[in-house]
């Protein structure tokens, strides 16, 4: 068995506190990154209250493939390999094309009116807002017009929300290592049964 990549150690589901507990027992997936969270005991349940969110077109606005678009680009961008392993098949399973994800994963710079890539024109000003705020932490604001276009104010909002979310744990992922998560059995069917 080869060391842990991760320079702390993994919470034990069996003794973590009932919360603690509840909320990992909820996630449709084993993954070591919930185990890395967890050792915020008061700030996991809500953080995985609102992750879990992401995960149901309930309670979720921003379709699905747009949440994933821009998830991938964080991962390619950040170079956080784990968070892209972990995505990846959400996005595959739920129709992105092969040919989107590898664009997505280079990471070249994006112009709204491009029509020379393999991204839709409103997949196109999704990731400018990414790349804005992944270089600046904030967006110009014609790019948040240009995208208005396309998304509603809900839209908009958790499209950040997610860049938020997902850059936090590309960074916690960054700063202590992480292990990959290993094959996980049914993935494929798990996806499409607790990602709508």
């Amino acid at each position: 068995m080869s060391p842990s990549q991760c320079l702390i150690p993994y919470v034990d589901p069996a003794t973590a506190s009932p919360d603690v507990a509840a909320a990992l027992n909820r996630m449709p997936m084993k993954r070591h990154i919930f185990l890395l969270l967890s050792h915020a005991p008061g700030l996991f349940p809500p953080i995985m209250s609102t992750y879990g969110a992401f995960f149901q077109s309930k309670t979720r606005t921003i379709p699905l493939l747009d949440w994933q678009l821009i998830v991938l680009r964080i991962a390619s961008t950040l170079k956080c390999a784990y968070e892209w392993d972990v995505n990846a098949p959400v996005a595959r399973v739920h129709g992105m094309s092969a040919e989107v994800m590898e664009q997505v994963a280079v990471c070249q710079e994006i112009s709204p009116g491009d029509d020379q890539t393999v991204f839709s024109e409103r997949q196109r000003r999704i990731l400018k807002l990414v790349d804005e705020q992944l270089q600046t932490y904030a967006n110009e604001p014609a790019t948040v017009k240009s995208l208005l276009e396309y998304l509603s104010y809900a839209e908009l909002v958790e499209a950040i929300y997610v860049i938020g979310l997902y850059v936090m744990i590309a960074r916690l992922v960054k700063s202590v290592g992480i292990d990959l998560d290993g094959e996980i059995p049914g993935l494929d069917n798990m996806i499409r049964a607790g990602v709508n």
